[in-house]
């Protein structure tokens, strides 16, 4: 699919690897450059899982003999993708400017901490200090008062994601215009991309804006359960109108005078039999439900297997192991996946220079102007990715029945997967619609739906049906457990695979019982699968080759979440960190400390230098740090270790939905988007995931109402209004 782009990628950072790694599995040359000696986690799970299928070099970019051939290097490559701040940048040659000047067709992403505009940028890009910096503490559940370190990755796995897609996008705007230009991202902006689900501000309508978070202990457990094996269960019905007493198991422990009506008695219920009982229950009624597994466990669930979300990998350094793979299913020739590279492995490969400039007609307005989505799907597991194509420009068309998409009733998960969308409300089950479906199809480049596959066949969306109408669309499907195991047609939401994943334990700390996780991680990762399979499968439409059918899945992406483990030759799981009991963080050198007057800040400690000046500063064990910081005032402290050369920083904690609102900075740098809807009034959300540079986001459109924009699309698609009054009187269309 990606097959003709060549790929040069610096870094030893979770994001840069894992968007280097996406890139690859569909199909590009990616070169890998490590420091002399090679990457310092060489020889880790994350280095083998995240390195497959690239080429190494090794290169010294402190010496002009490393540069130059960095630049040799460049001339030949279609993207840079690295994760040097500016100024590290400029000091290498590798700003944007002077890229521009040398290399005009070359398209460069960086990863950094902060946004490439704001003025935090040259600060750590170390996950917990910009998770510290950004609120996203103020935002994770917990067993204690304060703010709650997150085990899960959320900042890095987004902007992966968001690099990988951003990229794809310039690649895009490059085929009209020829030029190359920044596609950067940050670790800050992925947090951004996650929290629309809770971050947002209504001036009125149905959702009332959420009220500052409670500083005391929030251990949530929604329909999460221990059995009588001690195992716990993850139950998963939005509606919450399931009738537990329907199931037989239950039967039985009422007539063991449990009382189910109260959640105290659930409670008693479910520790009355075993996990086994349980699933088969809720199995047969079609309810959504699975174990919480601890991480790395699902790597040998059989559906993981079946579905090819782990490969067996013989590594140079690890020998025989069984890696997470990454999520990506397609018609396309993908290649197959490789070990990791060895040190400098394939790096004296010369590339050809390029062929002369793709496109002369001018950069487009917008880098995803002109590209014509058409989006049937509902919750959020899929269409928050269209939501991010319309962010970027592209005309998407949110197809959805009469009723509105299903999450509607759920306003904040909705606004958050339907931002820069315009609404046709059609009623698919009657006949007449699909001369609609017909046009709607016939229009778009690009198709997206995550409806169940013996529902979306009813509707004319089966893969099939689509392909009657236009052969040559892209089209995109995102399903709970993928396509190519026995649960093709099950159901699934965010929480069963969080808790399928490890995540609950991860996410609760050592000895804590497992808990919900409160933003839609899976949800929302997954939404991002989907995202960068629909861009590569646009680009490559638009560079020549056909529409390419693409599937990923919320199974596929939590087994992708597990890159830090992997199954070793005796069958163990190689080792990886946990959050502490008190869900502080990972030891007294990367955690979070609390100050006079109830501030916190965050550390990361990670060369030896820089715990001796932690040791000078605050004491010698855990327990002196935690209790010497109490007598520190926030903002001292955070001087006296930045003058130390610790990397720290402020934790925002209280009331930071509003603090990052509010703040004039965040508007000032499109980090924040205000739009006005029919229905919410004047809708404040998170703003621009990217950085274009000489092509800013811009946003132009809130969540629609349902059917909100029918009749300007029907006229749009060739229907005049005699017709489109036939079709509203039939009840086709509203």
């Amino acid at each position: 699919m990606l097959q003709q782009l060549r790929i040069v990628e610096i870094g030893e950072g979770h994001a840069v690897q894992v968007a280097g790694l996406m890139l690859a599995a569909l199909g590009a040359d990616v070169l890998k450059v490590e420091r002399p000696g090679g990457d310092r986690s060489r020889g880790l799970a994350t280095f083998a899982n995240w390195n497959r299928g690239k080429r190494s070099q090794e290169l010294d970019l402190d010496t002009d003999e490393g540069r130059q051939a960095l630049g040799a290097r460049l001339e030949g490559a279609d993207v840079l993708l690295h994760q040097f701040t500016p100024r590290r940048a400029a000091a290498l040659g590798l700003d944007d400017a002077a890229l521009a000047e040398r290399h005009p067709r070359l398209v460069v992403s960086a990863i950094t901490g902060s946004p490439a505009n704001h003025p935090d940028v040259e600060r750590s890009d170390d996950e917990l200090l910009v998770a510290a910096r950004f609120g996203a503490l103020y935002e994770n559940d917990g067993y204690r008062s304060g703010p709650i370190v997150w085990r899960y990755r959320a900042g890095s796995w987004a902007a992966a994601h968001l690099a990988a897609a951003g990229i794809l996008a310039r690649l895009v705007a490059r085929l009209q215009s020829g030029e190359g230009g920044p596609a950067h991202t940050s670790i800050y902006q992925g947090y951004m991309s996650v929290l629309p689900l809770i971050w947002a501000r209504n001036s009125k309508g149905p959702m009332p804006n959420n009220q500052p978070y409670p500083l005391g202990p929030r251990p949530i457990s929604q329909q999460l359960f221990q059995c009588q094996d001690g195992d716990w269960l993850q139950i998963m019905d939005p509606a919450r109108q399931f009738d537990y007493a329907s199931m037989p198991t239950m039967w039985e422990v009422i007539a063991e005078g449990v009382d189910i009506e109260t959640e105290e008695g659930k409670i008693e219920a479910f520790k009355r039999r075993p996990l086994e009982h349980w699933l088969a229950d809720f199995r047969d009624a079609d309810i959504a439900v699975e174990p919480a597994y601890p991480l790395g466990g699902m790597l040998t669930h059989p559906e993981v297997r079946a579905n090819g979300y782990v490969v067996d990998i013989d590594d140079p350094l690890l020998g025989r192991t069984v890696q997470p793979n990454v999520p990506f299913h397609s018609d396309a020739p993908l290649p197959e996946p490789r070990p990791a590279p060895r040190l400098g492995e394939g790096g004296d490969r010369d590339w050809t220079r390029p062929p002369a400039l793709v496109g002369s007609n001018g950069q487009p307005v917008e880098m995803l102007a002109g590209v014509r989505v058409l989006d049937c799907g509902m919750f959020l597991a899929g269409p928050m990715g269209p939501s991010m194509m319309g962010d970027m420009g592209a005309d998407v068309i949110k197809l959805e029945p009469l009723t509105g998409d299903r999450i509607r009733f759920m306003h904040r998960y909705y606004q958050a997967a339907s931002r820069s969308k315009r609404s046709i409300a059609v009623d698919l089950t009657k006949p007449e619609a699909q001369e609609i479906l017909d046009r709607l199809l016939k229009w778009a480049e690009a198709v997206h739906h995550n409806m169940r596959f013996k529902g979306a066949s009813k509707l004319g969306l089966s893969e099939e049906g689509i392909r009657s109408h236009n052969p040559d669309i892209a089209f995109n499907y995102v399903s709970a457990y993928g396509q190519r195991g026995e649960r093709g047609n099950w159901p699934g939401y965010d929480s069963i695979f969080n808790a399928i994943a490890g995540w609950e334990f991860e996410n609760a700390g050592e000895g804590n019982k497992p808990m919900f996780n409160r933003p839609g991680t899976m949800d929302v990762s997954s939404a991002q699968s989907c995202l960068v399979e629909m861009m590569a499968a646009l680009y490559a439409k638009r560079s020549g080759q056909r529409g390419y059918t693409t599937q990923t899945s919320l199974l596929g992406i939590a087994a992708l979440t597990q890159g830090e483990t992997l199954i070793l030759a005796d069958g163990s799981l190689a080792k990886t960190y946990h959050l502490d009991n008190a869900q502080t963080g990972f030891g007294p050198w990367h955690r979070i400390y609390e100050c006079a007057e109830g501030r916190w800040i965050a550390i990361a400690a990670h060369k030896e230098s820089q715990r001796s000046a932690v040791r000078h500063l605050l004491g010698d064990t855990e327990a002196e740090i935690a209790a010497a910081a109490l007598g520190w005032s926030a903002a001292d402290l955070v001087a006296a270790l930045e003058q130390a050369g610790v990397p720290c920083d402020h934790v925002m904690f209280e009331d930071a939905l509003n603090r990052f609102f509010d703040n004039p900075l965040h508007r000032d740098l499109n980090l924040v988007s205000a739009l006005e809807s029919p229905t919410y009034g004047i809708v404040e959300q998170p703003g621009a995931f990217w950085c274009f540079g000489d092509m800013p986001v811009r946003f132009k459109q809130a969540a629609p109402d349902i059917g909100q924009h029918t009749d300007e699309i029907m006229r749009e698609i060739g229907f005049d209004d005699e017709a489109i009054a036939r079709f509203r009187a039939n009840k086709v269309i509203g």
